[in-house]
Formats: C-alpha cells, sequence, structure tokens
C-alpha cells in the first residue's frame, strides 16, 4: 500500500514541526493579531479579548512532509509499559495495537430512608439516573491501554465521524494500526494511559 493509503491519522503542526527542524526549512510565515467584542471596554496593560494566529506556507503538503521524513519518524522508540510510569516526561513512541471506541457514563443514586435509617421500598428511589456518556478512542497493544485526545481535523476523510455515530450506526470498532503517539503521566480512572497521537497508519495483520 502506498502511504496516504493506510494513513488514518496526521497531526500537521507536529509534521510540520519536523520538518522545519530535520530538514531546515523556514516557511513563510504571517502573524496576525485579532480582538474580541470586549476589547474596546479593557483595562490598560491588560490584554485580556486579544489573540495571535500564525500562519505558515509550505510549498509541500504535509503527506508530503510524512514521505521525506519517513525514515526519520520510523525512528522513534516503541512503548514499553514496564519502564514508563508516573513521573515520566511525556514520550513520543511507536505502539503496535487495535484502534477501537470506548463508553464511559457517569450515574447517580438516589434512596430515600425514613427517620430510623430504613431504606424505603420505593423502586423510583434505586433507579440510576444517567448525568453524562462520553464515546472516545482508545487504543489497546497487549497490556497497555491508551485513551487518544485526537483532533477531528487530523483524521483521514470520515473516520472521525466514527466516534459521533457510535452506538447508533457504529455497533463496534477494532481496527489494527500502528501509531506514533505522545505518552503522558496520566491516566484515566480506567488505567489507560492519556496519549495524543501524531501519526496513525492502518496496518495488516500477518496470515
Amino acid at each position: 500500500m502506498e502511504l496516504f493509503e493506510k494513513l488514518i491519522y496526521l497531526d500537521r503542526d507536529f509534521i510540520s514541526a519536523m520538518y522545519e527542524t530535520k530538514m531546515g526549512y523556514s516557511p513563510e510565515t504571517k502573524i496576525t493579531k485579532t480582538e474580541g467584542l470586549n476589547a474596546s471596554a479593557r483595562i490598560p496593560l491588560i490584554s485580556a479579548g486579544v489573540s495571535s494566529v500564525e500562519s505558515k506556507s509550505y510549498a509541500i503538503s504535509t503527506i508530503g512532509m510524512l514521505k521525506e521524513l519517513e525514515d526519520k519518524v520510523n525512528e522513534y522508540p516503541n512503548f514499553l509499559d514496564k519502564k514508563y510510569c508516573f513521573g515520566h516526561p511525556s514520550i513520543i513512541c511507536w505502539v503496535n495495537g487495535i484502534l477501537c471506541i470506548n463508553k464511559t457514563k457517569v450515574t447517580r443514586s438516589r434512596s430515600i430512608m425514613n427517620i430510623t435509617g430504613e431504606l424505603i421500598p420505593n423502586q423510583e428511589s434505586y433507579k440510576d439516573k444517567l448525568i453524562a456518556e462520553e464515546y472516545y478512542f482508545s487504543l489497546k497493544a497487549n497490556d497497555s491501554k491508551f485513551t487518544l485526545l485526537p483532533t477531528s481535523d487530523y483524521f483521514s476523510s470520515g473516520v472521525s465521524t466514527f466516534q459521533e455515530l457510535a452506538n447508533t450506526v457504529v455497533s463496534s470498532l477494532e481496527l489494527p494500526v500502528k501509531a506514533l503517539i505522545r505518552v503522558y503521566s496520566a491516566q484515566t480512572i480506567f488505567e489507560e494511559w492519556l496519549s495524543v497521537p501524531m501519526v496513525i497508519f492502518d496496518q495488516e495483520i500477518p496470515t
């Protein structure tokens, strides 16, 4: 398969920054300052409501950058679960695993008691009330699990909608992938490492 055919996700900011650094390329840069609606009412010396936007112009596409940097990108190490623990700095590494969609939900229960502390048998009192429900991408690799924090625009066309359609149109998802991710020293309540994807490739399973 060609590189573009197996590409599922590409962080354009990451690959362009790497291209500038590794290839010594200096893009045409323009910084624009914008002011919010409350800018005219702000107190002097306080810049609330003002933001800067940096735009860069390259003579090559991000997929072209990835192709030129393929060997350098592959130099990143594989994730070693037993050697990474809390308190360590973040690490950029490769993971081979299964990309899937997980669901988490928050419920709240209510019980009614009388003055003696005994539960009153009211069926409505014991029902769990759904407070919130969230679907998210995760990556499973042997004994390691990662909760992914992606940017929707960086997915290949249509892939980001898998998450939006979870539990309606999409009932399950298991994609074998090779992913370059940045792992942070933080875990979910499900003991999954919080990670930001840089590059995700579709990967064929050896037969």
